[in-house]
């Protein structure tokens, strides 16, 4: 299994890279250098692709190598995925040979088929100069980092290489992220958690930029309580940095995806605030990039979904106006997301989960209730949440706009820690509260949008005539509405008061 952390620089800085005195005082022997050409190898219908594999000869002095890759599972760019090669007599794949070895079952019967075999042309080529440095850090733990300059080819289509890898020989993860922490305060890194295979097949037209979803949480009965911690905000991580190529693309929904992720995450923080304490530049940061996302959607909701609910001809112009906003707003965020700063929060995030920053002196107390059972640490969590939500319904006044919204969060939290554990709690009870939950989160939603594009109209009444006329109806029209939804609440509310999952 390879543990990989992938970063971007920018290629003027690639020789400075390669002189950094940090590389040399903790570089095992001399830096290598090899000069590399991959072939990725696929059938016609890319079906190697669509079921989560690579196929790679690699072309190094005059030696073959044929790897091949399972999909990596990434959370802020450390990657996890299975690797399989061997030597060959040239470059012509053989991936029978490797099928042996590759799990799960249906992926090596892949592999063996000869018609596969057959079939099997290449797809894209990398050529690349790449520098080795074998690295020893205290404690005896290794890493291999590697500087990558080069080009990806595919027919007429290219991409340039200016990469760095850092690998985990032996050790701990947390160390991947120490190090390119030291590394960005010196160069302007980005995490990478496109490879270079995911790059070609891009060139190609074969990876479609989307929006990903919440990836189910896995969890095990057997799992400590600080090992589901770790899992969940691993998942919610991977979320976020799933999302971020299509944020760059100004996708609406990679957008808001982003922002589930982000929000999931910073639940989960709140969830567990009495057994692990994030240090105050997470904290921060974790604030930082709320706030940085949040504008971009705000006008996304507003240009869309809430004034659909008003009528094409009577807002026009005004969603023009919005869109515009909108626009400005996203360019602004992808320049965010391209950032230092963006960098540097996903991998302080990274740092303290892999690394487990809430141990004291890396131990953890015997005692604590994260050394529990996932199983019974997790009651007293998930009946926080639901008291709480209990309480918020039972204050509420239904005409309060901030009243509403803090009664929707903590729904919001009841349901995320819901899901979060839902491996550990009883199927037949979890989908039926989870969806009332999420109905009544989706009513309240509604409204806060309604809400939160009162605000927005606000600041275009002083727009043209048009726009200030229509964003005046547009007013009118939601205050109107949100009073009829709010005084419906009254069964979604008692569908949810008093409930329990725990």
């Amino acid at each position: 299994m390879e543990t990989e952390l992938k970063l971007k620089l920018p290629a003027a800085e690639l020789e400075r890279l390669r002189q950094h005195p940090l590389l040399a005082e903790h570089t095992i022997g001399e830096p290598v250098e090899h000069h590399l050409v991959d072939t990725y190898y696929d059938t016609p219908e890319r079906d190697l692709w669509q079921r989560g594999l690579t196929l790679r000869v690699r072309a190094d002095g005059n030696q073959w190598i044929q790897t091949i890759k399972t999909a990596s599972s990434a959370s802020a760019s450390l990657h996890r995925r299975g690797e399989w090669e061997c030597a060959l007599h040239d470059a012509q794949p053989r991936p029978e040979l490797l099928a042996p070895q590759v799990k799960p079952g249906q992926l090596a019967s892949l592999l063996a088929s000869t018609e596969i075999a057959a079939q099997l042309t290449p797809q894209f080529q990398n050529t690349t100069r790449r520098t080795t440095w074998r690295i020893a850090l205290e404690d005896g733990q290794q890493l291999e980092c590697a500087l990558d300059a080069g080009d990806i080819a595919a027919g007429e289509q290219h991409a340039s290489i200016a990469e760095l890898e850092l690998e985990l020989k032996q050790g701990e993860p947390a160390q991947l992220f120490k190090l390119a922490l030291a590394l960005h305060q010196a160069f302007p890194l980005q995490l990478a958690n496109t490879s270079k295979a995911a790059r070609g097949y891009a060139l190609l037209g074969a990876a479609p930029v989307g929006a990903h979803k919440a990836a189910p949480v896995r969890l095990d009965s057997k799992m400590t309580l600080e090992a589901a911690f770790l899992a969940i905000g691993i998942n919610c991580l991977e979320q976020i940095e799933a999302n971020r190529p299509g944020v760059l693309k100004r996708n609406v929904e990679s957008l808001h995806q982003m922002r589930v992720g982000l929000r999931r995450l910073r639940a989960l923080v709140n969830m567990f605030d009495e057994l692990v304490q994030p240090p105050a530049e997470v904290r921060a940061g974790l604030a930082w990039l709320s706030g940085e996302l949040g504008a971009a959607r705000d006008w996304d909701v507003l240009a869309g979904s809430t004034l659909d609910a008003i009528g094409a001809e009577e807002t026009a112009a005004l969603r023009q106006a919005a869109q515009a906003k909108a626009d400005v707003l996203h360019r602004q965020l992808a320049q965010t997301l391209r950032a230092p700063q963006y960098t540097q929060v996903l991998l302080q995030l990274g740092a303290w989960l892999h690394g487990r920053g809430w141990r004291v002196d890396g131990v953890l107390d015997e005692t604590s209730p994260l050394a529990r059972r996932a199983g019974r640490g997790l009651r007293p969590l998930l009946r926080h949440a639901e008291k709480r939500l209990d309480k918020r319904i039972a204050r509420l006044d239904t005409s309060d706009a901030e009243a509403r919204h803090r009664t929707r969060i903590a729904a919001k939290k009841a349901r995320y820690a819901t899901e979060f554990f839902q491996d550990l709690l009883p199927a037949k009870r979890v989908k039926p509260y989870v969806g009332r939950l999420s109905k009544l989160q989706d009513k309240l939603g509604m409204l806060n949008d309604y809400a939160v594009a009162d605000r927005l109209l606000d600041e275009l009444k002083g727009s043209n005539a048009q726009v200030a006329r229509q964003a005046a109806y547009a007013r009118g029209y939601l205050a109107a509405s949100t009073s009829v939804r709010s005084a419906r609440l009254g069964k979604s509310l008692a569908s949810v008061a008093g409930r329990r999952i725990s």
